[in-house]
C-alpha cells in the first residue's frame, strides 16, 4: 500500500475536521473551516470613541428637549442602556459573563453566532441606537433622524476597514440585545404616579412646598424591580437626632444652619447651586442624568478606556444610579421629612425662600446624593479618585470645574443642595455614606468567570 503523498494528508485531515465540527454542531449550518480557525470572538480593544460620541449626542439632544424628559425616568432608562451597551460587546471581552447571571431577575441575553467574526464596535453602534429610540420620551421626528444619520455614519466608518457580512451580523446582534433588555425593564414595575398616595401627617412630615406646591412625585418607587438583591433590602440610618422645634435642639440648629448659609450665598456658593441643578430649562440645563453621565464619560477619556472597559463602567455606574433612585425614595416616603423651607417659614423666619426651588418630595435622603455618590464611587473603585475636570457646560460658554479628586467632586455636588436650601447638612453626609455603601456593591458585581 503506497504511503499518503503530503497533498492527500492535508485533504484528509481537513476532511476530519470538517466531519468533527459537523458532528459537534450538527444543529447549526456549518462555517467555512476559515472562518473557524480565522475568526474566534475578538478581545474587545477596540477603541470606544463610537460609544463617547453617542453619550455626548444624546446629552445635547436632551439639553434642547422641550417640554424636558422627567428627571426620574430618564435616570431608570439610562440604567438601562448601560446594560445593553455591556450586553452588546461582552462576547467580544475573553471570560466576560452577562449580567443575567449577576443581575436581580434579568432574563438570559442573546448569544452571538458562534465561530463567526463580530466587530463590537458595531454592535455598540447599533445597539445604542435602537435604545436610545426606545427608551428616551420626547425625541422628535428630527431627533430620530440624527439618531439614524449617527447610526449610518458611524457603519460606513466601520466598513473602510471591515466586510459589509460582518458589520450586518454585528448590528444584528446589537439590536437584538437592546430589543431584550428594553423587552425586560417593562417588567419592572417602575411607577412614577402618585395616584392613591395620601400624604401622612405627624410633626415634622414632609408637605408640598413653593413655589409649585407640586403633588409628590415617586411614591411608589419602592416598589420598583432593582437590578441588585441588595437594593431590596437597603436602608437609611434613623436621622441622627428627632425632629423638634425646641430652638436649643439640634435639629432646630440644623435648621438654622441652612437659614444662615442661605440669608449670606457668596457668588461661588451660588454658581455651585446652579451648576449641580442643572436648571434652566431647554438649552440651558442637562435633565439628569446627563450632567452624571458627561463626567463619567469624560473620566472614561481621560483614561482611555477601550471599548470593553467602558461599557463595564456604564454598566456598573448605570446599575448604581438607578437602584440609588430605588433606594433613595423608598426612604423618602419611609421618614417623609419636611424641607428646610418649611421649617424655617414656620419656626425661623416666615420671609425666607430656598435658593432654588424645591423638588416635590420629602426631604431625607437626599436624591441627588443617593444618586452620585454610588457612581462616584464606582468611579474611585475603577480607576483610584483621581483628579477630574467636569466639562458639562463648555459648550453653553462656562468655565470647567476642576476637582483635586473625585471625592472632592462628590462632596461639592452634595454641598451644592445645602446652598440652594434644599437640604439639611446631616441628610448629605449620611446619604453619602449610603451611597459610597451602594456603589461599592456595583462596583463589586464579579464580570469574570465562576471559578
Amino acid at each position: 500500500m503506497k504511503p499518503l503523498s503530503i497533498c492527500s494528508s492535508l485533504k484528509a485531515t481537513r476532511l476530519w475536521v470538517l466531519f468533527l465540527f459537523g458532528f459537534l454542531y450538527s444543529c447549526e449550518e456549518l462555517k467555512p473551516l476559515e472562518e473557524i480557525v480565522n475568526h474566534p470572538p475578538k478581545h474587545t480593544q477596540e477603541s470606544a470613541d463610537v460609544v463617547y460620541d453617542w453619550y455626548k449626542m444624546m446629552a445635547r439632544i436632551q439639553l434642547r428637549t422641550t417640554p424636558q424628559p422627567a428627571a426620574l425616568l430618564n435616570i431608570r432608562n439610562f440604567g438601562y442602556i448601560g446594560v445593553g451597551l455591556y450586553e452588546a460587546v461582552r462576547p467580544g471581552s475573553k471570560g466576560a459573563v452577562s449580567l443575567a447571571s449577576r443581575l436581580y431577575q434579568m432574563p438570559a441575553m442573546p448569544r452571538p453566532e458562534m465561530y463567526r467574526e463580530y466587530l463590537w464596535g458595531a454592535s455598540a453602534n447599533a445597539a445604542l441606537a435602537s435604545m436610545f429610540k426606545q427608551f428616551l420620551v420626547g425625541l422628535t421626528d428630527a431627533d430620530k433622524a440624527r439618531i439614524d444619520s449617527m447610526e449610518n455614519a458611524n457603519n460606513n466608518r466601520f466598513k473602510l476597514s471591515t466586510s459589509d457580512a460582518v458589520i450586518a451580523r454585528s448590528q444584528a446582534f446589537g439590536r437584538s440585545v437592546a430589543t431584550a433588555v428594553y423587552n425586560w425593564s417593562t417588567t419592572d414595575n417602575f411607577n412614577l404616579s402618585s395616584q392613591g398616595y395620601t400624604l401622612p401627617q405627624f410633626p415634622g412630615a414632609w408637605v408640598r412646598t413653593p413655589p409649585a406646591f407640586a403633588n409628590p412625585a415617586g411614591p411608589f418607587l419602592k416598589d420598583a424591580r432593582p437590578f441588585l438583591e441588595y437594593s431590596l433590602t437597603a436602608t437609611a440610618p434613623p436621622l441622627p437626632f428627632p425632629y423638634s422645634e425646641d430652638e436649643s435642639s439640634p435639629f432646630y440648629q440644623a435648621a438654622k444652619e441652612v437659614y444662615e448659609i442661605g440669608k449670606t450665598l457668596t457668588s461661588e456658593q451660588k454658581a455651585i447651586a446652579d451648576w449641580w441643578a442643572d436648571v434652566g430649562g431647554a438649552g440651558i440645563g442637562v435633565p439628569l442624568p446627563g450632567h452624571l453621565l458627561s463626567v463619567v464619560t469624560g473620566v472614561l477619556e481621560s483614561k482611555q478606556a477601550k471599548l470593553g472597559q467602558a461599557a463595564g463602567v456604564y454598566a456598573k455606574t448605570g446599575i448604581a444610579m438607578r437602584d440609588g433612585l430605588i433606594v433613595i425614595f423608598r426612604e423618602k416616603y419611609r421618614y417623609n421629612l419636611l424641607r428646610p423651607v418649611t421649617y424655617i417659614q414656620q419656626h425661623i423666619d416666615q420671609k425666607w425662600q430656598s435658593y432654588l426651588a424645591n423638588p416635590p418630595y420629602p426631604e431625607y435622603p437626599s436624591g441627588l446624593a443617593g444618586i452620585y455618590s454610588p457612581v462616584m464611587q464606582v468611579l474611585i473603585r475603577e480607576f483610584g479618585d483621581i483628579p477630574v475636570t467636569d466639562n458639562t457646560y463648555v459648550g453653553r460658554g462656562s468655565a470647567p470645574r476642576k476637582y483635586a479628586s473625585i471625592t472632592e467632586l462628590d462632596k461639592e455636588a452634595a454641598m451644592s443642595r445645602v446652598y440652594a436650601g434644599i437640604h439639611y447638612q446631616f441628610t448629605m453626609d449620611i446619604t453619602r455614606k449610603m451611597g459610597k455603601q451602594l456603589g461599592d456593591q456595583a462596583a463589586n458585581i464579579d464580570l469574570t468567570p465562576e471559578q
